[in-house]
């Protein structure tokens, strides 16, 4: 059972400070990654030019910016544009994910070819802040794991928004696909950043129509937590479990933004970065958490979370339900 302490009133009603984030005149954001290095906060973003192709597909560069505060934002340019005809990211890149594994910068996205056929793909630099400077790897991985529904080249296959966590010795791989039960988010691991990847399969399974995006697990205070969003409605979920394989626990949803970016400092606090609306911009501040057990992650001033409700049936001492309450309206 999950308990958590409600704030009093006085605290709810605390005001905070201005949320900041990066806005583009004619550009629409979606799927990002957020990182600090040398002074300079970061986003890489999907970059999709106004007014959006009538196909609906815009996602020809990944754009990049940084700031010094996390309101002021430079807009430095593309950091990453389609491959060649033939190759695996010919026409869209979505998702960006940047981490540093040892002196190398890695740049996880997805790579989609002209039949929306789609493999996580890596591209690497020693040095982030020279910003359009990334060099392509080969193709890392498509997904293999018994029962994945995965047709390949030539027609729209779902393999995308990887996301990587470090955890003992092995590297773990996150992604997002669909298998004969429906959309799942799945996982790979490996002995190296750059793989080789083995495909262990689903480590969540959504409701059979319901295809689970931007997927990303975080530790805090011994407990992992995969934060994801459903595709399609902008709704950000979390559940939580004491492995990075699960099984997870239904926490809550989030109450703010879209397509969640977390980057833990050099101190152990998290930031979050989310998209917010439309692609209207992407927000950026701390990352709070409401005291229980587990801890509950608190983006912006609302959360969704269980209330702790004291019935009269059991006695003066009650018993303990669980309904859902707000926190900071």
């Amino acid at each position: 059972m999950l308990l958590y302490t409600l704030p009093t009133p006085a605290q709810a009603a605390t005001p905070t400070p201005p949320i900041c984030g990066l806005r583009v005149a004619g550009v629409k954001l979606k799927d990002h990654s957020l990182f600090y290095h040398a002074g300079f906060y970061y986003l890489i973003s999907i970059r999709i030019v106004l007014p959006e192709p009538p196909n609906g597909r815009g996602e020809d560069a990944l754009l990049a910016a940084r700031s010094t505060d996390r309101c002021t934002w430079e807009v430095l340019g593309t950091a990453l544009t389609p491959g060649a005809a033939g190759t695996p990211d010919e026409s869209y890149l979505w998702a960006p994910h940047v981490l540093p594994f040892g002196d190398t910068w890695y740049l996880y996205y997805t790579g989609v070819n002209r039949n929306i056929a789609q493999s996580i793909m890596l591209a690497t630099t020693p040095d982030p802040t020279q910003w359009d400077n990334w060099t392509r790897q080969p193709m890392l991985f498509q997904p293999n794991h018994a029962g994945m529904i995965y047709g390949g080249a030539d027609t729209w296959s779902d393999a995308r928004d990887p996301m990587v966590l470090p955890y003992q010795d092995r590297y773990l791989l996150y992604y997002t696909g669909i298998d004969t039960s429906g959309g799942i988010i799945g996982v790979a691991d490996s002995l190296h950043p750059a793989g080789p990847w083995r495909d262990l399969g689903a480590v969540l399974r959504e409701s059979p129509n319901v295809i689970p995006e931007s997927p990303f697990v975080l530790e805090q205070a011994g407990y992992y937590y995969l934060v994801y969003h459903i595709a399609g409605t902008g709704i950000g979920r979390w559940h939580w479990a004491i492995s990075p394989f699960g099984p997870w626990q239904a926490g809550g949803i989030l109450a703010h933004g879209w397509a969640h970016d977390f980057w833990r400092m050099e101190d152990g606090t998290w930031l979050v970065s989310y998209v917010v609306g439309n692609g209207t911009a992407i927000r950026v501040e701390p990352l709070n958490w409401i005291a229980g057990d587990p801890p509950a992650p608190l983006v912006g001033q609302r959360v969704l979370l269980p209330l702790v409700v004291r019935g009269s049936e059991e006695g003066a001492g009650g018993r303990v339900a669980c309904g859902v309450g707000r926190v900071g309206q």
